[in-house]
């Protein structure tokens, strides 16, 4: 299966900011966050210095929030786009 990874802000600068990544049947969010830190040598669960599954990065799949939907845990299938970001603050 065939998946995109989009990164924007920050984390772009240390992981890249496209990533089109083949996956097992079965493969969740974390199996691709660790794919992808992986190749630009992050260690296991981050990407620099933020974790993955916490609230310094906004994870999407397709457009929806990981929050909404089972966390790192969310099964992934062909064609898929992951979208990684730092959540932005206004006032």
């Amino acid at each position: 299966m065939k998946i995109t990874v989009r990164v924007f802000g920050d984390v772009s600068q240390i992981i890249g900011r496209r990533h089109e990544i083949d996956i097992p049947e079965g493969a969740t969010v974390t199996t691709v966050t660790n794919i992808v830190g992986e190749k630009s040598g992050q260690r296991r669960g981050y990407l620099g210095e933020f974790w993955v599954g916490g609230k310094d990065l906004a994870v999407l799949v397709n457009g929806r929030s990981i929050d909404i939907l089972q966390g790192t845990a969310t099964k992934l299938k062909d064609g898929d786009e992951i979208v990684v970001m730092q959540p932005t603050a206004g006032g």
